[in-house]
């Protein structure tokens, strides 16, 4: 007698493509982002204390502080620089303010 819910032995899967991880593959066209959005700051925090964080990672091009909004949106040189500014400094604390950090596609 077989178990409930069993089929054929080697049935399983069977006349289907599983996905996994060797057979996706994403491809990205698109132009990487250079811009990240810094939301969340301080009222205390300074363009100075930002700008210190932004070029441990890399060299930027522009910084705009928008205190009313208690945001910033900072272009950096390069998109790897961007990226991995979002990925260390996304949720830090800084001015006792947890930080939210995106990438901004242009």
């Amino acid at each position: 007698m077989h178990g409930r819910g069993r089929g054929m032995a080697g049935a399983m899967g069977r006349g289907r493509l599983m996905p996994n991880k060797q057979n996706l593959r994403v491809v990205e066209c698109k132009p990487q982002p250079c811009v990240v959005s810094v939301e969340g700051l301080s009222s205390s925090t300074t363009d100075a204390q930002l700008k210190s964080l932004l070029v441990s990672v890399g060299p930027i091009q522009s910084l705009q502080m928008l205190p009313q909004q208690r945001k910033a949106i900072a272009k950096f040189k390069e998109p790897a620089h961007a990226l991995a500014f979002q990925q260390k400094f996304h949720r830090h604390m800084i001015d006792l303010s947890h930080i939210n950090v995106a990438l901004i596609v242009e």
